[in-house]
């Protein structure tokens, strides 16, 4: 009688201790810690602010900018203050030796030159446009991989905490499974058994805690503050039901930064070919001159007694011979410019292959996200089964630790899918030109 009752207790008691790492596993993992939780809007405001590429870009594209003025084009006449000192040994004059001191102010300025500065000022702000795109093309790719080292560390925050909870229970289970040896209720191979399986959850925590710190360190390198900076990122993850196909079509025509680099490098070429055939006409240009000078004998720099003069130059170069590099650069120029259609035109081509692929796999990943929220509720409810018959003694420890690792794999797949899908809509909304607003 006593023994019954002995037995009874035992079972009460490993039935408790059975419940409580299952309600462990029931419970999904949340993610406790203390440091402050970064948002995504957050970690964008910082890359823009502190990353040292987006920097170096928005430097590039303020000198392209400064480079867009007319003077830099040649569209401004020149002025110069010129002095010059003439020594003059002639035997033949009545004065042998002689010293010309002169200064004058000398402006010139070419009015026409078969439009190859306006063509060339044209070029300059075409180089601007290109400046401000390289920049915008550096700063959507580095948010794009801000998202991704985010939701990297998001996903390794969630590995690690069900690591965790797969350790508790294994552990748990290694005890029951020794307090039961001790009773003679359970033989050596379901202690060694549980043991093994602890180990490995031991490891699998290490692994976890490894990539959840390489994953820290990535995203604090990119918001560049020391790699060791504690962070937590949120990993609620909100999908844009208003995102569509139409609308990533259109956008991505105007402003999908590759594509627009594309086309302004295609007028680029344009207009490096009108400059190449302006070589071909005459140039004309006046040429003022106006200042003093003083000749006296010997050699002698002096201006006491200097005499004004005013001169006005008009003149005309016609190019005639030049060992045919002009025909060549024209030739060249021509070979661009029909390159850079080509290109322009493959572009185009790309940009429609990528937003088809990219809203595939963003429609698929969300089909495989639904996917894994069924098997998800199935592995659960295997689980929650195998709680029950385990209770009654009638599952191996085999088929508990399947049901275990089943119900693990599940939510990390589906944690992974999640994660997936988030980031193939940034990829989405960065092709149309969203993300950039958005994160600005």
């Amino acid at each position: 009688m006593m023994r019954d009752i002995l037995r009874r207790l035992q079972g009460a008691a490993l039935a408790g201790i059975l419940i409580l790492p299952w309600v462990m596993v029931a419970t999904p993992a949340k993610l406790v810690a203390s440091d402050a939780v970064l948002t995504l809007d957050e970690a964008f405001a910082m890359a823009l602010e502190r990353n040292p590429d987006i920097n170096v870009a928005r430097g590039e594209a303020r000198i392209a900018h400064n480079n867009v003025h007319i003077g830099n084009a040649g569209l401004l006449p020149r002025v110069d203050l010129v002095g010059s000192v003439t020594y003059q040994d002639n035997e033949a004059a009545a004065v042998e030796e002689s010293t010309t001191t002169g200064i004058q102010l000398q402006a010139s300025y070419t009015f026409f030159d078969g439009f190859g500065t306006v063509y060339t000022f044209q070029k300059l702000r075409s180089s601007g446009r290109l400046g401000e795109l390289k920049a915008r093309n550096t700063i959507e790719n580095t948010m794009v991989s801000v998202s991704e080292s985010y939701y990297r560390l998001a996903e390794a925050e969630q590995q690690l905490s069900l690591s965790r909870e797969a350790l508790s229970i294994s552990r748990e289970r290694q005890r029951r499974a020794q307090l039961r040896s001790d009773y003679g209720q359970a033989n050596t191979l379901d202690v060694l058994s549980a043991t093994v399986d602890a180990n490995s959850d031991s490891v699998a925590v290490l692994e976890a805690r490894l990539e959840r710190d390489n994953a820290r360190r990535s995203l604090n390198s990119l918001l560049n503050r020391p790699v060791d900076t504690p962070c937590s990122v949120d990993a609620t993850v909100r999908f844009d039901d208003g995102l569509t196909l139409a609308a990533v079509q259109e956008g991505a025509k105007q402003s999908y930064a590759d594509y627009l680099l594309a086309a302004e490098e295609m007028r680029q070429a344009d207009l490096d070919l009108a400059i190449a055939t302006s070589d071909f006409f005459p140039s004309f240009g006046v040429q003022l001159n106006y200042g003093f000078s003083e000749t006296d004998p010997g050699f002698m720099v002096d201006l006491d007694d200097p005499a004004e003069g005013f001169s006005a130059v008009l003149n005309m170069t016609l190019p005639l011979f030049n060992g045919f590099k002009t025909s060549i650069a024209r030739q060249n120029a021509k070979i661009l410019q029909h390159n850079s259609r080509l290109e322009y035109d493959k572009a185009g081509m790309d940009l429609e292959k990528l937003v088809a692929d990219t809203w595939e796999a963003y429609q698929n990943s969300l089909t495989v996200l639904a996917f894994q929220e069924k098997n998800l509720e199935s592995a659960e409810l295997n689980f929650s089964r195998t709680r029950e018959l385990s209770v009654l003694g009638q599952v191996t420890s085999t088929a508990f630790r399947e049901a275990q690792l089943n119900l693990l794999s599940a939510r990390q797949q589906i944690a992974s899918a999640r994660f997936d899908a988030r980031l193939f809509e940034i990829r989405l909304k960065r092709i149309a030109g969203m993300l950039l607003r958005k994160a600005e």
